[in-house]
């Protein structure tokens, strides 16, 4: 009886082969420039010419618009090894490839696409993504940030918060109302750039995640042409929908990078680190808190992959996206809190990676939706609300 070759996690050869080179490349070529970046909190725009010299920079896109290929699987791979260098990094090279690039690419027009989408896959333009607001994060329908028509323009005016990439970018796609207030056909998205009168970015300071910028963006009678409009008018909420689902599973994979390195960070110390005469890894009050984040990190990454073959098929996949990004999110919140404590003292030195980690893991409960945000999708999609 002939014998199915094994994979890891029902990987195809090819996905494990671009691990293994990317992790290899990210150790030796962006751990250091992260490290260094988060402790002058900024975000290091010099990542972007090694990653696009390596053809790593557009993960996803086909390589016909100039993007490296790669499914969705790639892509999570892509940011779950990214994260574990720096969540920081990996948040603002999110917020550019999939949140900015990604709703060009499928939405937009011949003359967007060349104006924005094609510097920007090259990184050579940085774009972010407007849509939480003050009072409106995902209850989009509470948005108040408005477009009005006005001859061959828009009028913009309003704000939005908890931008990534919101001082640095070049562009941003901002979520604004055109209709009556919580119409489904009221939401249409608008690309800006970040150079027009009226537009102003404020830097926000954060617990974790030091290397990413996050803004609070004020948009103040912004004249954009009719041909800044992405899409046609009203669509916004549907744009939003497939840009947020492919981006929870990609956010998932960005809370196991932190839950995996939290893990494999005290898997190491605990095999090092002697008390009472041998290796703490040696008592079970180590070794049993140890193995639930190995089997936690394992059962996030198996509904990561679930949610992406299904978008990958053609499926809604919503529900999986969340239940993706909820155990995900978990992992990262237990695993880096876990580790820093059972690095005793060390854990607590900020010279100690988990110590980073341990910060930046609660983020991983609030981009893309928090978890009772998730709770709820798959609440509804179980037909129960």
């Amino acid at each position: 009886m002939s014998q199915t070759p094994y994979h890891p996690f029902g990987l195809d050869p090819e996905h494990l082969e671009f691990k293994n080179h990317f992790r290899r490349f990210v150790q030796n070529e962006l751990a250091g420039i992260a490290e260094q970046a988060d402790q002058e909190g900024r975000f290091p725009t010099e990542i972007y010419p090694l990653l696009r010299e390596q053809g790593y920079l557009g993960i996803g896109f086909p390589e016909t618009v100039g993007g490296s290929g790669g499914d969705l699987i790639t892509a999570s791979i892509f940011y779950e090894e990214l994260t574990r260098a720096s969540a920081g990094v990996s948040a603002g090279v999110f917020a550019h490839q999939h949140l900015a690039c990604g709703p060009l690419a499928h939405f937009g027009t011949a003359e967007q696409k060349s104006t924005f989408f094609d510097p920007a896959i090259r990184g050579e333009k940085i774009g972010c993504f407007g849509l939480t607001e003050p009072d409106a994060g995902s209850d989009i329908r509470g948005m108040k940030t408005t477009a009005r028509q006005d001859g061959d323009h828009y009028i913009i005016n309003g704000s939005k918060l908890y931008i990534t990439n919101g001082t640095i970018a070049d562009f941003i796609l901002v979520a604004a109302r055109t209709g009556e207030a919580r119409d489904r056909q009221g939401v249409s998205m608008f690309i800006v750039e970040t150079s027009a009168p009226g537009f102003q970015s404020q830097l926000l300071d954060k617990i974790g995640n030091n290397s990413s910028s996050t803004a609070l963006i004020t948009l103040d009678n912004i004249a954009v042409s009719k041909d800044r409009l992405l899409g046609p008018e009203g669509k916004g909420l549907a744009q939003l929908k497939e840009t947020l689902t492919d981006g929870r599973i990609l956010v998932a994979s960005r809370g196991l990078g932190i839950g995996q390195e939290a893990m494999e960070l005290i898997l190491d110390y605990a095999k090092q680190r002697k008390a009472f005469g041998q290796t703490i890894g040696k008592f079970e009050g180590v070794a049993f808190k140890v193995a639930e984040m190995a089997a936690k990190a394992d059962a996030a990454r198996l509904m990561i992959y679930r949610a992406a073959r299904m978008r990958m098929a053609g499926e809604d996949g919503s529900k999986e996206a969340s239940m993706a990004k909820l155990l995900a999110s978990e992992l990262a919140v237990s695993a880096a809190t876990q580790s820093m404590l059972l690095h005793g003292g060390a854990g607590y030195m900020e010279s100690m990676k988990v110590a980073r980690l341990f910060r930046d893991a609660p983020e991983a409960w609030i981009g893309e939706g928090t978890n009772e945000i998730q709770l709820l999708v798959i609440a509804k999609q179980l037909g129960m609300l």
